[in-house]
């Protein structure tokens, strides 16, 4: 019989030591809570967790060309993977909140209630597939560890005889337990794994049906918003062409049924940019005069605080010009000190009995007062001397700071203009998109 070499892997190969057991079964349980877990925040219908990128046909606001010609016959949220990139280049993808906004509230729960419903009973039907389910993998998960026992073991008992002959009959012999032994674990392997992607895939096919009931929703009020933005573009167009209100009413409801489905996304997608880009032009307006608000008070600041800077190196020249004063004051003190000491010491000298007792004490008291105030007023100098150089620094870096922020808040004003200036632009472009979009109906 031919002999088959050990060193092949798991996947034909029996030598390998790369083939790893699936979970246990504690954590195949763990993975059905983690998964119904997710199926219980999946039900509660959030758009925004799982946003449904609508494609619109827009209109190029630069070249004033209806975009999406070229693909009329994709229908919004079903693009094939090849023209997703084209899709992605030539329309204007919007969620599912951008595109119905605050229509339909009814509608929208109304489908939303409805699809929960459907998926708590599709969900209590996989849970208790699975239920029945788990016992059967419970046993194949076992048999797959018994199996990859016996696998380790022959493998074992193979390497230890790889140095014999490969006619050699005791390797042979346990060549051939271990390719036995091999498939038996791959057999049972698989059979667990593909169990298991059963046990799970019912859970992945209640949230896949969910997604799919919530698309096919949105996907029917969004035509029906399509319908009804054409129709209101199209009583417009009659309205301005002089029709009366039930004239245009009435031709309107002529008009729509002859427009393809896809003309009627485009017109759809056309309104809806253009609303976006006159939104974007009024909040562009506001931000314009922010800005020149921010600027103008900032100019104001700048002339405030150099009047400020100005008053106070006034004062502070005026201080400095009593330099002079101050030094003869201070100089002075000494001879004044000495003085009031003597005169002191003099008052002291005199008893209480003496007729000139009391002019002494009056003299020595004159002299200390004298000098108190001479200390007080060079105290005083010096505390406001520092006080308004401390000021005039203050004031200096406030004036410089002040100064950059009228900088930049004249670069900001210039780009706000700027940006005010393209967002009129660009909506003025949406709007006559919209015209030649309606226009075209004609033709």
């Amino acid at each position: 019989m031919r002999t088959r070499s050990f060193e092949v892997n798991a996947g034909g190969s029996p030598g390998s030591t790369d083939s790893e057991l699936p979970p246990l079964p504690e954590d195949q349980a763990r993975e059905l809570e983690e998964d119904l877990d997710a199926f219980a925040g999946g039900t509660e219908f959030d758009e925004s967790l799982r946003p449904n990128r609508e494609s619109g046909d827009s209109t190029d606001p630069e070249s004033g060309q209806e975009s999406g010609a070229e693909y009329g016959d994709v229908k919004p949220g079903r693009e094939s993977a090849e023209n997703a990139a084209e899709v992605q280049a030539n329309e204007t993808l919007r969620t599912d909140q951008e595109l119905l906004g605050r229509h339909y509230p009814v509608r929208q729960l109304v489908e939303k209630a409805s699809n929960a419903r459907k998926g708590v009973i599709e969900y209590a039907q996989a849970s208790v597939a699975n239920m029945k389910d788990t016992p059967r993998l419970l046993a194949r998960h076992l048999a797959c560890r018994f199996a990859e026992s016996s696998y380790n073991r022959r493998k074992k008992k193979a390497e230890a005889v790889a140095h014999l002959s490969p006619k050699n009959p005791l390797r042979r012999l346990r060549e051939k337990r271990l390719y036995k032994a091999e498939r038996r674990f791959n057999r049972s392997k698989t059979r667990y794994e593909s169990h298991r992607k059963q046990i799970v895939g019912r859970l992945d096919d209640v949230k896949n049906n969910m997604e799919s009931r919530r698309k096919e929703a949105i996907a029917k009020l969004a035509m029906r918003r399509n319908e009804a933005l054409t129709r209101r573009a199209l009583r417009r167009e009659f309205r301005q062409q002089g029709a009366s209100h039930l004239e245009a009413a009435r031709a309107t409801k002529e008009h729509i049924n002859s427009i393809p489905e896809d003309q009627r996304r485009r017109i759809a997608s056309a309104l809806l940019n253009a609303v976006e880009a006159n939104k974007n032009s009024q909040e562009a307006s506001w931000q314009a005069r922010y800005a020149e608000r921010a600027s103008a008070d900032a100019q104001n600041r700048v002339e405030s605080i150099g009047g400020q800077l100005q008053q106070t190196r006034t004062e502070l020249n005026s201080m400095r010009q009593q330099a002079g004063e101050i030094a003869n004051m201070e100089s002075d003190l000494v001879s004044v000190r000495e003085n009031a000491a003597k005169l002191q010491e003099k008052a002291d000298s005199l008893s209480d009995d003496s007729a000139n007792k009391f002019a002494a004490m009056y003299e020595a008291v004159k002299a200390q007062q004298q000098q108190e105030n001479m200390e007080k007023a060079i105290a005083d100098y010096n505390k406001r001397l520092a006080e308004l150089q401390r000021q005039e620094t203050q004031l200096a870096q406030s004036l410089i700071q002040a100064q950059k922020d009228v900088e930049n808040t004249g670069k900001a004003l210039e780009a706000s203009v700027q940006n005010e200036i393209a967002a009129k632009k660009k909506a003025k472009a949406t709007q006559q998109a919209r015209d030649r979009s309606v226009e075209n109906t004609f033709v």
